[in-house]
């Protein structure tokens, strides 16, 4: 099990590939795993990172989760891993992550993918937020990551997919998920993403239901520049829904030299 210490935590990480450093951002709930066709991919062409965030699998949270400090994680993985320019490919809460750390970091941050992400979703960020909280306290892990996954993933995926997802969420701590999706789903990073100087490729699920295209095409205003671009049929996990459409999205962008 690989791990570093950085900024008081422990991160688990799964590394693979040699090259131009890749970095991965998983959603709440996934952690490295949710990249391991993406890894097996394009370790053929870069040295991919796949950092568990705190509270995630591998992780510890001792210092707490907010996104702004998730990305300050991921600097400092880049930093002990070379400290060279990386692009970086982020899905769900990663958008917002990616935000911050090309606002702390931005030496570090070549190229971006933004996937099935949002820039602000306002009043109703907080009430999702506070719906979580409430749906698993008055239940458990296991009931909500099973009910997550089920309004999640794609009716014809692969059933091994939602195996994972519902055991990766059920596998964290009740405070651990509420914290972070407190974090996440309140985030404001419209002025980040405005101040966004690398080539940068939105790209969304045509039936996400948990940030739906809508939000992706606000997030593709905002950066100058930016392409979008939607993958037929999947979901809110694109890349587990429709891999095949998901890689014909993103690698002409993400392999451009």
């Amino acid at each position: 099990m690989a791990s570093i210490d950085l900024n008081g935590e422990r991160l688990g990480f799964d590394r693979a590939g040699s090259g131009e450093t890749l970095l991965l951002i998983h959603s709440l709930g996934t952690a490295s795993w949710l990249w391991r066709e993406q890894i097996r991919r394009w370790s053929a062409h870069f040295d991919v990172i796949a950092v568990d965030a705190r509270g995630h699998r591998r992780s510890s949270r001792n210092g707490g989760f907010t996104v702004r400090n998730v990305a300050a994680d991921m600097a400092a993985v880049l930093e002990a891993f070379g400290a060279t320019p990386a692009r970086v490919v982020a899905i769900s809460m990663g958008g917002p992550i990616a935000a911050h750390l090309t606002d702390i970091a931005p030496h570090l941050v070549s190229r971006l993918v933004i996937a099935d992400s949002f820039a602000n979703q306002g009043e109703a960020g907080a009430t999702r937020a506070a719906a979580i909280a409430t749906a698993i306290g008055a239940g458990s892990m296991e009931a909500y990551a099973r009910q997550y996954t089920a309004d999640t993933l794609v009716e014809d995926g692969d059933p091994a997919h939602a195996g994972e997802l519902t055991a990766s969420i059920a596998g964290m701590s009740a405070e651990a998920y509420i914290e972070a999706a407190q974090s996440v789903f309140t985030a404001n990073v419209v002025d980040l993403y405005a101040k966004i100087a690398v080539p940068t490729l939105v790209v969304v699920g045509s039936r996400d239901n948990r940030t739906p295209p809508k939000l992706s095409q606000e997030i593709a205003a905002l950066i100058p520049g930016a392409g979008y671009a939607e993958i037929e049929g999947a979901r809110h996990l694109a890349n587990l829904d429709r891999p095949e459409a998901f890689h014909a999205a993103i690698d002409p962008f993400l392999l451009a030299r």
